[in-house]
């Protein structure tokens, strides 16, 4: 890694974890397990700063829509396929709420419109708060878990990487002398 971005990892920590989880939480789960895998942050404050944060971005959308539902959508620049389909898991709730909320939260393509759609129904925040933090527990968990085990992937990759490529040397370098040793003896046999 480039000295300056190690630099920035060790400076910000735990609140670039939050912040990065705020905007993108799935990626910076795994950079997160990544970095506590490499040493950089402990793996159990990286969980626990990404679980907050998680939580703190789905009350955010929640409450949102909870308050402001068609203006919230227009100062945020939704597109309208999101409107849609937000207001179509807000009908789903009225049967299935605790399945919509686990299965928005674990599936990374519709849980805005279903935080959206909670929040468009006034659904309980308590109940969604009692959801989402499972849902949440385990996403994070999964998230940090992978980019723990990718690291470890990555610096077990890397080795391997590092001996093939002399292998590959020691390879080429054996071919060489190879055809030296062999244009030699025919030189020599030549004369």
């Amino acid at each position: 890694m480039p000295v300056a971005i190690i630099n920035l990892i060790e400076q910000l920590k735990y609140i670039g974890i939050f912040i990065g989880t705020f905007v993108e939480g799935p990626a910076v789960g795994l950079f997160a397990g990544f970095l506590s895998r490499m040493g950089f942050v402990n793996i159990i404050l990286a969980y626990i700063v990404h679980v907050t944060a998680d939580l703190s971005a789905d009350f955010f959308y929640y409450f949102s829509a909870y308050k402001g539902k068609k203006r919230f959508f227009n100062k945020f620049n939704f597109s309208e396929k999101n409107i849609v389909r937000a207001e179509k898991i807000q009908k789903l709730f009225y049967t299935h709420p605790t399945k919509i909320i686990i299965l928005g939260k674990l599936t990374h393509i519709i849980g805005l419109p279903i935080l959206l759609g909670a929040g468009m129904m006034h659904y309980s925040w308590r109940r969604f708060l009692l959801f989402d933090l499972a849902a949440t527990l385990i996403k994070s968990l999964i998230l940090l878990s992978l980019g723990y085990y990718l690291a470890e992937f990555w610096t077990k990759a890397n080795d391997v990487i590092s001996y093939a490529s002399w292998f590959i040397a020691l390879f080429i370098a054996i071919i060489i002398i190879y055809f030296i040793i062999k244009k030699l003896i025919q030189d020599l046999w030549g004369n």
